[in-house]
């Protein structure tokens, strides 16, 4: 655990010291929220509502969804293990005290923490200041979607590592990421909230564990799910994390096996 929290670290100060970096993070941030909320707004126009949603939910959707729950892009974990394997650093990878896929998992905290206080929360203070931003539904709703936040994050996480770890055998991290970047975008919610969805899309989108990265977290926060519905997808949001968990572990352990392979 020690080894485990101490690469979070590392990878919090890591980020920490681009500081020009940061700053173009922020700005680029900003002028994508906007351009979020500067669509809403024109899809909207005069009506008060579509499909039972209002302008304000969709700016704090764009607001909340666009920078905490989607904002990092997950992809660099498929391009960071791909670059391993191309170097062939993934044999010193092998021989430290914490396991390959726990060793990316804690680097990505890391970064996601730094993303959460210093990119995220900026922007929106700066955006809720000028369009306003709706507070949770209610006390428990704010606590079951603080939960949601945490599933999120580890289906986001472990879905970046497990399509990542695919690149022992596909070895072109390129196309890999591509996938996993429009799976997200669509099936996540993250541009698009599935109540918009047509029919048999959202179907599928609510079949799959992607729709707790943003959308889910997102409809538990406005108060499109009662309580008893929120805690039930919670429940299964953390069924989905498991399942994902046990993947991870499957995939891993069969991909030591083609670096055993390869290594002669």
């Amino acid at each position: 655990m020690s080894a485990f929290l101490a690469l979070i670290r590392a990878a919090f100060r890591r980020e920490s010291e681009h500081h020009s970096r940061n700053v173009f993070r922020i700005l680029g941030s900003l002028v994508e929220i906007l351009a979020r909320i500067s669509i809403w707004q024109a899809a909207f126009g005069a009506h008060p509502a579509l499909y039972g949603i209002t302008l304000s939910q969709m700016i704090t959707y764009s607001l909340i969804g666009g920078t905490i729950l989607s904002s990092w892009d997950a992809t660099m974990i498929v391009r960071d293990v791909g670059a391993t394997i191309r170097t062939g650093a993934i044999g010193s990878s092998l021989l430290r005290p914490v396991g390959y896929p726990l060793m990316l998992l804690a680097d990505q905290l890391g970064v996601r923490l730094f993303d959460w206080l210093l990119v995220s929360l900026p922007v929106i203070v700066i955006m809720g200041l000028i369009y306003g931003i709706e507070p949770p539904a209610s006390l428990g709703h704010a606590m079951f979607f603080l939960g949601h936040v945490v599933v999120s994050l580890a289906i986001l996480m472990l879905t970046g590592i497990l399509i990542g770890l695919f690149s022992f055998w596909v070895f072109d991290a390129h196309s890999l990421e591509w996938f996993m970047r429009g799976l997200l975008a669509v099936l996540s919610g993250g541009l698009v909230p599935i109540w918009f969805f047509p029919k048999g899309l959202a179907e599928v989108a609510h079949a799959l564990p992607f729709s707790w990265i943003t959308y889910q977290p997102m409809a538990v926060y406005l108060g499109e799910r009662d309580l008893a519905a929120s805690a039930l997808s919670l429940a299964a949001g953390c069924g989905w994390t498991a399942a994902l968990g046990a993947c991870v572990a499957f995939v891993w352990s069969r991909a030591c096996g083609q670096v055993v392979v390869q290594g002669g």
